[in-house]
């Protein structure tokens, strides 16, 4: 699949394909998908993984704002597996793509094309356990 995301400003050196979704929120104007992001080494964040950890995970968040129009299909086979936290996982973000103007997003959870501004990453300030 094909993949713009590295090419957005604040989307180097991470990797969406092989991060989990824990939770996607649409709000009026906004669409929020919270993660636990892999960090690639060359992230400034990145921290070599601890003992029994096989990568470096933050939690963080992509925002898309001023969404102008937002379809989402495919919510109907959403069924989040239920991690050892009692937490959901969502599957990834299997593409991220820029498409006329807007934005395609494909993952287990369905499939979202929006018109928004440029999507933001943030970093959770605390690390993940």
């Amino acid at each position: 699949m094909h993949n713009d995301y590295p090419t957005f400003p604040g989307f180097e050196n991470v990797s969406l394909e092989d991060s989990y979704v824990l939770d996607i929120a649409v709000h009026p104007g906004v669409l929020t998908l919270r993660l636990d992001l892999l960090l690639l080494p060359g992230h400034l964040e990145y921290l070599p993984p601890l003992p029994g950890e096989r990568a470096c995970f933050r939690q963080a968040r992509v925002v898309f704002s001023s969404v102008r129009d937002l379809h989402w299909a495919g919510q109907s086979v959403i069924k989040p597996a239920i991690v050892a936290s009692g937490g959901a996982d969502f599957g990834s973000v299997d593409s991220l793509t820029c498409l006329h103007g807007g934005y395609k997003i494909l993952g287990d959870w369905g499939e979202i094309n929006l018109q928004s501004d440029v999507p933001s990453l943030s970093i959770d300030l605390a690390l993940t356990t």
